[in-house]
């Protein structure tokens, strides 16, 4: 169970130790805000020769605080890593001074680790939206007994987490895993019923590597549903977190709730709405066993594909211009990893040279997708995409493109660029033959269609 929470506009005022023996306590004021994360202020005494400030008043004046502190509060020890000097100010006439600390991660619970080491931990789960919709995971089930008229007579609600999904990712077990607690009320009880993506490794490592193996799983959502998800909580349990009791004696290894500098920003943004998780290119049972290895195994070499495009989506308020130079970016590197492709000279330069639409056809061929009722040909389609992505990037090509040629051109390339990143995790094709027949690919058609617009061979949009 966790123990202790932080939420957004809250303050904790307690003594800040800086686990040097026999040094004084300093007191101070814990903020944590959406714009600049975790912040420790500290006020003490300028020039006050006095040994209760004589730390703090180093510390600021030489901008050199210690790296690990913890904060003990009334509703228990925060512990605070890697903090950084953050500026202090003085009141000459009165000797009073404020300085400020900012740590790079804080962990709710009391840590027993040696003072001048990085956080690391073994284990490291994180909410993340998007999770729930697509492992299809559960914690809570519920059976209802009717009587003989239809109407319902019983409700019976049951919290079970089930076994989930482990796979090996690098040095990292990775689990996806639902889980399910209580909240109490005076008047009710609420069930809270999530799904995580957990880190272990087989000894500690710094909070960066749990993040850097779960963003390629995030990633990989991102790039499923087309939208912007986002990490809402971490959580952590180690052997360096331990519970004990009055005695001493270790009972045990909780979880417990990390901020990280990295990362909170994330739990600010708008949650996706309901129909933005109803359509992804597949869900998570339907893929291989060896699917999210796979995925894995082949980031590092996919990662200049992968990078734009999950920028691009993670961007809520970018302008259509903006997407389409993301994806296209992302289709680019993608011509470069796929290789030739049977066709492809078509769009070469007169001199057999390859081009911007050399590679979004390449693309294209790795899909075999039918684009009637978009395109006249696979080549004009390639053009259309290179066209609008080079007049929007060179300043010397005019005016920008028609609103709506961009808005669709981005669509188009998200769509390649998401099926692409299906075919890493299922190399068969099976999933992207199953979207391509599905409502979410047709609306594509749909858009031409209303707006009465088609591509031709040259790559020109045309009215029809």
């Amino acid at each position: 169970m966790v123990r202790e929470t932080l939420d957004f506009n809250e303050t904790r005022a307690g003594l800040l130790i800086d686990y040097i023996d026999d040094t004084p306590y300093v007191a101070a004021t814990l903020t944590y805000g959406k714009e600049f994360g975790v912040r420790v202020e500290v006020p003490y005494i300028d020039r006050s020769r006095t040994e209760q400030f004589m730390n703090a008043e180093l510390w600021f004046e030489t901008a050199n605080p210690p790296t690990n502190l913890a904060l003990l509060t009334k509703d228990g020890m925060i512990s605070l890593f890697q903090c950084r000097y953050s500026g202090h100010s003085r009141n000459i006439g009165r000797h009073f001074a404020l300085g400020a600390i900012t740590p790079r991660e804080i962990v709710m619970g009391h840590w027993e680790g040696n003072d001048q080491d990085r956080l690391a931990v073994r284990e490291f789960s994180s909410q993340v939206d998007g999770l729930a919709e697509w492992t299809r995971l559960s914690a809570i089930r519920q059976e209802g007994e009717s009587n003989d008229e239809g109407r319902l007579q019983r409700i019976v609600i049951t919290g079970e987490s089930p076994k989930g999904l482990s796979w090996v990712q690098g040095e990292a077990t990775m689990h996806l895993g639902a889980t399910w607690s209580t909240v109490p009320d005076a008047s009710a009880i609420t069930i809270n019923d999530s799904v995580t993506l957990r880190t272990e490794f087989p000894s500690p490592r710094e909070i960066s590597d749990h993040l850097m193996e779960q963003r390629k799983v995030v990633a990989l959502l991102k790039l499923n549903f087309g939208t912007a998800l986002f990490f809402r909580r971490h959580l952590v349990r180690d052997d360096s977190f331990p519970d004990r009791l009055l005695g001493g004696r270790n009972v045990g290894k909780s979880l417990h709730e990390l901020i990280s500098r990295d990362t909170f920003r994330d739990y600010s943004q708008k949650e996706p709405s309901k129909k933005s998780l109803q359509s992804p290119i597949f869900y998570l049972p339907q893929i291989p066993p060896d699917g999210l290895s796979r995925w894995a195994n082949s980031y590092d070499h996919w990662k200049r594909f992968i990078d734009p495009a999950v920028s691009g989506l993670s961007r809520t308020t970018a302008l259509v211009e903006d997407l389409v130079l993301y994806y296209s970016m992302s289709l680019e590197a993608a011509g470069h990893i796929l290789g030739r492709a049977a066709g492809e000279e078509e769009t070469y330069t007169p001199r057999g040279r390859p081009t911007t639409a050399t590679y979004a056809y390449r693309c294209q061929a790795s899909l075999n997708i039918d684009w009637e009722g978009i395109a006249a040909s696979p080549s004009g389609l390639a053009r259309a995409l290179a066209n609008n992505y080079n007049t929007i990037k060179h300043y010397d090509r005019g005016h920008l493109p028609d609103p709506m040629h961009t808005y669709i051109v981005g669509r188009i390339a998200m769509t390649i660029v998401r099926l692409i990143a299906t075919n890493i995790v299922d190399p068969s094709g099976e999933l992207v033959s199953q979207f391509i027949q599905s409502y979410a690919f047709s609306s594509l058609r749909e858009d031409f269609r209303l707006n009465g617009l088609h591509i031709d061979d040259g790559g020109q949009f045309v009215n029809v």
